[in-house]
Parts: structure tokens; C-alpha cells; sequence
């Protein structure tokens, strides 16, 4: 038997559908569904992330089953194999979603057939095989297909344009090119904080630039120009003259410096601390990824990345900014979450003080919301060294 039948049980977890099909490759698709799944593009989303995996396949159906009776997912299974040519195909049956009336149900029809039943327990990234007429019990088998970024968001029926995904690309690419530059703003964050805020301060009163612009500004310092701060305008080409304790800047402001002098950096150097971890197992890092939700919302997502098949993402806050309540940014993360499944863990980046109490502690009522938000709050101000926390954080 060269061919191979895979039954696959329909919920809102798509995950171990796919990788079970990436796995044993198969070569005819039967999806076993509900009403509701259908109404929510459950196996669409799955054909869609086997083809953004470059995955072929011969034909694939679904069954329409009520989700609530295990007479009637029975009924039409066995009416479907008295139609089907089981005996041209190697059929393994995946019975990890569905309801539990329709795992049931699957089970009890196919184990009568030489067929394999298989389970996958998430968030595990291998399956038990429960049913074999030819293999007693067997330890667990690993999966080693892992998705990036794009798919895992593709299984949840969320739209990424090609030109959103060639944008972060370039993003990314960009990011890497100029680290140097932004590891040395992280390093003297504190000491060039007031210029950091008067060219943020600045840039946020202009309206979006395509072109590029000539901007001028300028403000008090304390002391003398320090050496740290100098660095930092020949970095970036600055022009600018001293006036007794006021800097002057002249400089060219393009849509990628506007984004960058306004918080982008700290994206960057976020992107950049992952990209490097990605030989110690993180599949894949995006930065700046544009996507259009399940309900058509559209969000753009600071960092986002996948480890083990689950996906991740990092809110980034530079800077104090007064006008933003401080729970703001942790209701954007537990909004951003209700579409992507369980197995979704986010982290705020943040540089601002305003996250602490009087004895230097994140407050109580910060920690409880980021507790709700399955959400790690990492206080820039007090990590010494932000890839030994990320490393501690994700593989632990």
C-alpha cells in the first residue's frame, strides 16, 4: 500500500491536525467537522497552512457531523467507509480534536478496521499511537515539524499579505544591519534618555512621512556634550551646533527613522536578542508583522516568534510616556491574544518607570493584570543582561 488516508477530527485547535499531516504526509484528507467549525474556516485554515508549507496532496473531503451526538458521528462515519475504498490506503485516524463525542465516536468505528488511532497531547510536539492491529503499546513518537511565525497564524485563519510578510522581512534584515547601533543606545539608554525624548517628542507632532523630511530642534542638556551623545549623532549622521547648554540638531527624517527614533529601536534590539537564540531552538522571528485577524481586525505586532510549535510575541515600551495609562499596553496584549489558541505567551518590554511602586517593585495591580494576560512583564531598568532572561523565560 503506497497510499495513505488521514482522519482528521475538526476543532478550534488546528495545531495537531496539521502536524499530523505534515508528519505521515498523506495522500487523501478526510476532515471529520461541525456547523460551527465550518462557519469559522477551521479546514480552510488548515489547507492554507499545508500550502504556505509548500504540502501537496491527491483529494480531501469533509464530513458534516453533530458535534453533540455520538450516534450521528458514527452513523455517517460508517456510511462514509461503506462508500470508500479503505483497502487502497494505509488510514490513520487522529482523534485529538473535535468534541469528545466525536473522539469517541471516531474511536469506536475505526478500531474495528486495521487502521492506526493516534493521539497528540498538546502542547507535546509527538503522538501516542492508542489503536494498531499490528503494534502493541508504544512509547511516544516525536514530531519534528515545526512552524514558523506565518503558519502557525495561517492554522488560525488569520491573514498575512505577502506584502506584509516581505516587509517584516526586510524589517528584520534591516535590524540586523544596524545593530550595532541600536545595542549601543540600549547600553546608554539612561544617558541619552533626554535626547531620546526630545527627538520622540518631536518626530510624534509630524505626520506620517513617505519621502523623507528636513527637521530641525533642539534641546537643553546639562553639563557638557558628553561623548556617549556624540556617538549617537554621528551614528546617525546628525548635524548639529552647540549654543551654551541647548543643543541644536539638524536632521533628515525618513518613514524607517521616524518609526525608529519613536520606540522602534527597542523593537529592534528585541528582534535582533531573539534571531540570535534561533540555534538554541527558536524556529522563526518576525518583526513588525502586519496581520489581518479571524474578524478582519488589523494589528501589527511589534515581535512576534514560534518555539516548539507555539507562538510568542513581545510588546516593546520605550520610554516614559506620560499620556498612556499604565495598563493600556496590557489589555492591547490580552486583546491580541483571543485569536491565537491556547498556546500563546507574551512578554512587554518595557524601559518605563511608571511600571513601579516606591520600593522599586512592579505594583501589585500591574503584576495581577499580566498574571490574567499569560504575560511576562520584563523591566528593562532592572535586567542586566536581556538574552539570559529570554533564555530563561522560553526554555525553561
Amino acid at each position: 500500500m503506497d497510499k495513505t488516508l488521514l482522519v482528521s477530527l475538526i476543532s478550534k485547535q488546528t495545531i495537531p491536525n496539521i502536524l499530523a499531516i505534515l508528519h505521515f504526509k498523506p495522500n487523501y484528507l478526510l476532515f471529520v467537522s461541525t456547523q460551527e467549525m465550518q462557519q469559522k474556516k477551521k479546514k480552510e485554515a488548515i489547507l492554507n497552512t499545508l500550502k504556505q508549507r509548500g504540502f501537496h496532496w491527491e483529494r480531501d473531503e469533509v464530513l458534516i457531523v453533530d458535534q453533540d451526538s455520538i450516534s450521528d458521528c458514527m452513523d455517517k462515519l460508517q456510511h462514509w467507509i461503506e462508500n470508500t475504498n479503505l483497502h487502497a490506503y494505509e488510514t490513520i485516524v487522529n482523534i485529538t480534536g473535535g468534541t469528545k463525542m466525536m473522539s469517541i465516536a471516531a474511536y469506536e468505528v475505526f478500531k474495528k478496521l486495521p487502521c492506526q488511532i493516534i493521539y497528540i497531547p498538546i502542547p507535546r510536539n509527538e503522538f501516542f499511537i492508542i489503536h494498531s492491529k499490528d503494534k502493541g503499546n508504544m512509547p511516544p513518537t516525536k514530531i519534528d515539524i515545526r512552524l514558523n511565525v506565518v503558519e502557525y497564524l495561517t492554522a488560525y485563519g488569520i491573514n498575512i499579505p505577502k506584502k506584509a510578510q516581505q516587509k517584516s522581512l526586510e524589517n528584520g534584515q534591516k535590524a540586523i544591519k544596524r545593530f550595532d547601533k541600536t545595542e549601543f543606545i540600549y547600553k546608554h539608554y539612561l544617558e541619552l534618555k533626554p535626547f531620546l525624548k526630545a527627538i520622540c517628542s518631536e518626530l510624534r507632532r509630524l505626520k506620517k512621512i513617505k519621502k523623507g523630511k528636513e527637521i530641525e530642534f533642539s534641546f537643553v542638556f546639562c553639563g557638557s556634550l558628553t561623548d556617549t551623545l556624540k556617538r549617537l549623532l554621528s551614528d546617525w549622521k546628525f548635524n548639529y551646533e552647540v549654543d551654551n547648554d541647548k543643543l541644536k540638531i539638524k536632521c533628515f527624517i525618513n518613514s524607517d527613522l521616524h518609526h525608529y527614533f519613536i520606540g522602534g529601536w527597542l523593537e529592534e534590539y528585541v528582534y535582533n536578542i531573539l534571531h540570535d537564540l534561533k540555534p538554541q531552538g527558536i524556529t522563526d522571528v518576525q518583526l513588525n508583522l502586519q496581520l489581518i485577524s479571524s474578524q478582519g481586525a488589523q494589528n501589527e505586532f511589534d515581535v512576534m516568534f514560534t518555539y516548539e510549535n507555539a507562538l510568542y510575541f513581545v510588546e516593546c515600551k520605550s520610554l516614559d510616556q506620560e499620556h498612556d495609562k499604565e495598563q493600556d499596553i496590557l489589555y492591547k496584549v490580552g486583546a491580541l491574544q483571543t485569536d491565537f489558541g491556547l498556546r500563546v505567551k507574551s512578554f512587554l518590554a518595557t524601559q518605563t518607570t511608571n511600571i513601579f511602586d516606591q520600593n522599586g517593585e512592579i505594583k501589585d495591580h500591574l503584576k495581577r493584570r499580566a498574571r490574567q494576560m499569560k504575560t511576562t512583564i520584563l523591566p528593562l531598568a532592572q535586567i542586566n543582561d536581556l538574552k539570559e532572561r529570554f533564555i530563561g523565560e522560553i526554555f525553561k
